[in-house]
């Protein structure tokens, strides 16, 4: 695609996707490559386990990260959750823009592609998962929307992406939300009615296998580590990690 002088065009930028020249043509190299120059990226000195900034010597006051009972190793966040990526999540998860999974799904992609020898010591790629009932708080499955896009950019069978169905691991029953929720309030829905919800349909799919959770926002952890939990612990999993669009600005957990 050329503009009248016979260039490339820009891109519109990150936020203004719709409008963008790459809107239907666009790669993950194009998309990622975009949103980098938008997103509030993480620095260079960040927590190795929850990608939240430091300032050194500080230590992360991420409470989850000094658990011993972690169930995932780390998390890989691509930008913190600010800007227009906080209003385009926003858009997509809460008001139903689902537009937004084609971009989100790109983005995905090219970071995955861009970080090749992290990513490819992961035998499975899952979507954190979605509990979807009719009426319900969520009636549609924001993740596996983004990874069924992410997966339209690659090469068949270039990424172990779980697309099936059932997938790896479910959600049988709706939880609360987290947001305005202090943090004894939170633990309390993880290890409790979220624990409860979370199954694994086939272990054989998950035995023996090092799994990557993908999600839209990693708050401070307590879902991850529940969903890690259940992948383990169920599915017998040799270890979890995450990685996630945007990671949120951790506030205290008291």
């Amino acid at each position: 695609m050329t503009d009248r002088t016979g260039k490339q065009p820009e891109p519109a930028g990150f936020g203004r996707c719709g409008i963008c020249a790459y809107l239907e043509t666009g790669t993950p190299e194009i998309c990622y490559g975009c949103a980098r120059n938008t997103f509030e990226s993480l620095p260079s000195t960040a927590c190795s386990v929850c990608s939240h900034p430091l300032v050194p010597p500080e230590e992360c006051r991420n409470i989850v990260c000094h658990w011993p009972e972690r169930y995932f190793d780390r998390c890989y966040a691509i930008s913190m959750r600010s800007g227009v990526l906080e209003r385009a999540i926003n858009r997509y998860k809460y008001e139903g823009r689902c537009g937004w999974a084609l971009i989100f799904g790109r983005v995905l992609a090219g970071y995955i592609n861009a970080h090749r020898k992290i990513f490819s010591g992961f035998d499975l790629i899952v979507g954190s998962p979605t509990f979807v009932s009719t009426g319900g708080r969520r009636e549609w499955d924001h993740i596996r929307g983004i990874l069924d896009k992410a997966s339209d950019q690659f090469e068949p069978g270039e990424w172990p992406l779980d697309l099936g169905d059932p997938t790896a691991i479910i959600q049988t029953a709706e939880t609360p939300r987290f947001a305005g929720l202090n943090w004894q309030q939170r633990r309390g829905i993880a290890t409790g009615v979220l624990r409860s919800s979370l199954f694994v349909p086939d272990p054989n799919k998950t035995r023996n296998r090092k799994i990557l959770v993908f999600d839209d926002v990693f708050t401070e952890g307590l879902r991850m580590n529940e969903v890690a939990r259940a992948l383990k612990e169920q599915g017998g999993a040799v270890a979890v990690s995450g990685v996630v669009l945007a990671r949120q600005q951790y506030r205290s957990g008291k």
